[in-house]
């Protein structure tokens, strides 16, 4: 890996790290607002927890996008679908799940 390579790489890193905190403080802040007696979501509701996911995903693909010819074929290989999926089975969306929401991902 050249130089150009592994800047090009530190610098997708850092790119993720900071979409990832950004997604974390929003969800926290998101599900620090939620009554922990709900037992189904709001439209509001629903719609806010979309849009912070769907932001996470858009943000996500587009770090991928900008920077795959630069990345390990695992990454660079991945599509926008491979993102949702992966998103949509993390261990925060499954803790969810109860709760039936139903996100559009464009």
């Amino acid at each position: 890996m050249g130089i150009c390579s592994a800047a090009s790489v530190e610098q997708y890193v850092r790119t993720v790290e900071k979409i990832t905190t950004t997604y974390a403080q929003d969800m926290r802040n998101f599900l620090r607002s939620l009554d922990p007696q709900l037992s189904q979501f709001t439209p509001a509701q629903q719609a806010k927890y979309c849009a912070i996911v769907n932001q996470y995903v858009q943000d996500s693909y587009a770090a991928i996008e900008k920077n795959r010819s630069q990345l390990p074929r695992e990454y660079a290989s991945m599509t926008k679908q491979n993102v949702i999926e992966q998103v949509t089975e993390s261990k925060e969306m499954q803790m969810l799940k109860k709760y039936n929401i139903q996100c559009e991902f464009k």
